[in-house]
């Protein structure tokens, strides 16, 4: 029986540690699909195209806006970020578990839509471990550290957007949390696949006679 790929949703503040809790869930889950997201910021060190983002123009991410190809999109530190309608819709149809990486605002676009999925949300263990974070990457100065802080502390204000908040302590252990709700997704009554068409016969009469 074919069965629907799950969407798993993760969002964190900046500088929680997001990209490197994912790195390491593909590394352990690898036939999860990521949904890569286009965004027209300025790669960082070490970042790859086609790999960490699609690094667009503004000009180009308009006129893809234009013609309706973005699931969802937001304006984030004054830089644009979608979610590529088609590669959904592929990974919804072909069965695959599929990983999107958004901001709040694209979680609430989603909700509003009713968007089915799992909605998984990190926190840092600390504002002060946050905002040593953000230092030690050592990208951006201390005004814009201070913007990404105060942005944070608004996001995590809206955390039951969410259906699971973990708090990145230590990677491995954030990553094997995460799997763990990775495996007992599937198992919820409302995303329940049949295992065979007797079963799945049983469950389509529930409420007869």
């Amino acid at each position: 029986m074919k069965t629907e790929g799950i969407s798993y949703i993760l969002s964190a503040p900046s500088g929680t540690g997001k990209s490197t809790v994912i790195k390491r869930l593909r590394e352990l889950a690898p036939n999860l699909k990521l949904s890569i997201s286009h965004t027209t910021r300025s790669p960082r060190k070490n970042e790859v195209d086609g790999e960490d983002y699609f690094f667009i123009s503004e000009d180009e991410f308009k006129a893809r806006l234009e013609k309706n190809e973005f699931l969802e999109w937001a304006r984030v530190h004054n830089n644009y970020y979608g979610t590529a309608r088609q590669t959904i819709d592929e990974a919804r149809e072909n069965g695959w578990d599929v990983l999107l990486e958004l901001d709040v605002q694209g979680v609430q676009t989603l909700r509003n839509m009713t968007f089915p999925g799992v909605y998984i949300f990190i926190v840092p263990p600390s504002l002060d471990e946050l905002r040593r974070r953000l230092v030690r990457r050592g990208t951006e100065p201390e005004e814009k550290i201070e913007q990404r802080i105060q942005v944070g502390r608004e996001e995590i204000k809206r955390y039951k957007l969410y259906d699971y908040v973990v708090a990145n302590r230590d990677v491995e252990e954030t990553a094997s949390t995460i799997l763990s709700i990775f495996r007992v997704a599937p198992c919820e009554s409302k995303r329940f696949q049949a295992p065979s068409e007797d079963i799945q016969a049983l469950l389509e009469s529930e409420g007869e006679g």
